[in-house]
């Protein structure tokens, strides 16, 4: 073989040892064993479901307990079957942080992107497969926690008895899975973006709790169209039976959240791209 032959003939990627180079699909097996296979994701996954109905069931309890003695009956009962979700969706945050930042501090990062050097692929895998997980236990968790907390409201007739069939009362109960996997893939950006766990966790709990607060003490003009388009605080209008007023309803609210969620990630990607692992 001449010298030009062997220049004209296009090289094949090399790997070591001649592994070929990993598919999607196989990034997302890789993605779903890492999750399953920590020992905090099914704990973690676990506790938010014993808190969620458990701290329900009791919020309820009390609730159904003082209308026995002729308090005034609530005008959301579906809000304090779901009560404890405030605690499961910050729970779920927390989580999507600890998948994400888990790796930084491990060093499994760096064999990660050395076995899938496409970098958005491994997030964008990371992603799915968590927000998969997410949603099918947070729905589940949202009508275990429905059915129990109805269960032990139902034998009290001071108290409404809402049904799933009752209006709006089912997309509540479905809106509380979307949410918990919204809020774990917000965390999960989030830790893309700042790679450190504290620092994760406290830049999600300002976005959704003490930002929201802040909005209340500014002037009305400014606090009210901030506070309806705030993504955490639009997207919560899926959880409610009742519309509030609000300028979105349940789902534009819902896509609110999403595309700022969407928009984190974006970030998350971009800096995965440029930055050292």
């Amino acid at each position: 073989m001449t010298p030009t032959t062997a220049m004209s003939q296009p090289m094949a990627p090399s790997r070591p040892g001649g592994v070929k180079p990993p598919r999607p699909i196989d990034t997302l097996r890789a993605e779903w064993t890492k999750l399953r296979s920590v020992r905090s994701t099914p704990i973690t996954l676990a506790v938010i479901a014993v808190m969620v109905v458990g701290l329900s069931g009791l919020i309820t309890l009390a609730v159904v307990s003082n209308h026995r003695h002729g308090t005034k009956v609530t005008t959301d009962p579906v809000g304090i079957l779901q009560s404890a979700w405030f605690l499961g969706l910050l729970a779920f945050m927390v989580l999507g942080v600890l998948v994400m930042t888990s790796e930084y501090s491990s060093g499994l990062i760096g064999p990660t992107l050395l076995a899938t050097p496409k970098r958005l692929r491994v997030l964008s895998a990371k992603a799915v497969v968590f927000a998969v997980t997410a949603l099918v236990v947070g729905e589940v968790v949202s009508f275990v926690n429905f059915f129990v907390s109805h269960a032990i409201a139902s034998g009290y007739a001071l108290f409404p008895d809402p049904a799933l069939g009752d209006h709006n009362v089912l997309r509540a109960v479905i809106g509380m899975g979307i949410d918990a996997a919204l809020a774990g893939l917000m965390g999960l950006a989030l830790g893309g973006l700042l790679r450190s766990t504290a620092w994760s966790i406290t830049a999600g709990v300002a976005i959704t709790f003490v930002l929201p607060l802040i909005f209340n003490f500014l002037p009305s003009s400014w606090s009210n169209p901030l506070l309806e388009y705030w993504p955490t605080q639009a997207g919560s209008q899926l959880e409610e039976v009742t519309r509030q007023s609000h300028a979105l309803t349940a789902w534009w609210g819902t896509g609110d959240l999403a595309l700022f969620v969407l928009l984190l990630l974006v970030g998350a990607g971009y800096l995965l791209v440029e930055r050292d692992a």
